[in-house]
């Protein structure tokens, strides 16, 4: 039941600006870092290499600001076709239960976010390379393809948290807002009061939204707080089945 659920809400998704921002965001990201790189405004530490650093900027915006805002948009696109003119009352008419239908929508939205994870990656060595060939300095240094290709796993694992409590508030308010609203605030406690407690503290442990950077911080480096992916993760599936029984209780029209 639920893998004809999940097959149903990719065909919503088709032509949707959930699917196209899935592509469309992390390679703003990259094409924003590239071109201040390509004006030479960008560089590293002697000795090390600049291409790790073009990467660091990178997932610093990428997890800071844009995933998290994506997430709350793809969660509220997502939850809001069904919200409108009666979905939730043609889906119930078929014969998938609840949570299957519910289930569908949790695996869809971290299946887009996925999807951004992977488009984020493939851009970012891509662009490393662009760098490598345009600008002499960067010619000696490889680009970072498998640092960057773990680091975008771990953030992604580290995300299922706040995808798993985005698409609960989308699913639980009609008001496309309400989830967007959570989002937007997320980021903003991020940078005007978690940011500030650093890489190493509790409350970086503990806020949904500061696991993404926390799991990618000082990438080039090996730290104990990289096992925070898999708290982000194991959270994200406990919430999201916290989530589908609450939701499978309630009634929607």
């Amino acid at each position: 039941m639920t893998a004809a659920a999940v097959s149903a809400e990719c065909l919503k998704l088709r032509r949707t600006l959930a699917f196209r921002l899935a592509i469309g965001a992390p390679l703003a990201v990259v094409l924003l870092n590239l071109f201040i790189y390509l004006q030479g405004r960008g560089g590293g530490a002697a000795g090390s290499n600049p291409l790790v650093g073009f990467a660091q900027i990178n997932f610093t915006m990428w997890t800071i600001l844009v995933l998290p805002l994506y997430i709350a948009l793809a969660a509220a696109l997502i939850a809001g076709i069904d919200h409108q003119n009666n979905g939730w009352q043609r889906i119930f008419s078929l014969p998938v239960t609840r949570r299957s239908v519910f289930a569908a929508k949790w695996i869809v939205t971290a299946g887009l976010v996925l999807v951004s994870s992977v488009a984020l990656a493939f851009a970012i060595c891509l662009g490393a390379e662009l760098l490598r060939l345009s600008r002499p300095a960067f010619r000696p240094w490889s680009p970072p393809i498998v640092l960057v290709i773990l680091r975008s796993l771990q953030t992604f694992a580290a995300a299922c948290l706040v995808i798993s409590i985005q698409t609960w508030v989308s699913l639980r308010w009609r008001n496309f807002i309400a989830g967007l609203s959570l989002g937007v605030v997320g980021v903003l406690i991020l940078l005007g009061g978690v940011a500030r407690a650093g890489l190493g503290t509790f409350i970086v442990y503990v806020y949904p939204w500061a696991l993404p950077p926390t799991a990618m911080a000082r990438m080039w480096e090996t730290h104990p707080d990289r096992w925070i992916a898999t708290l982000g993760l194991g959270g994200g599936v406990l919430v999201a089945f916290a989530g589908c029984w609450d939701l499978s209780r309630r009634e929607f029209s």
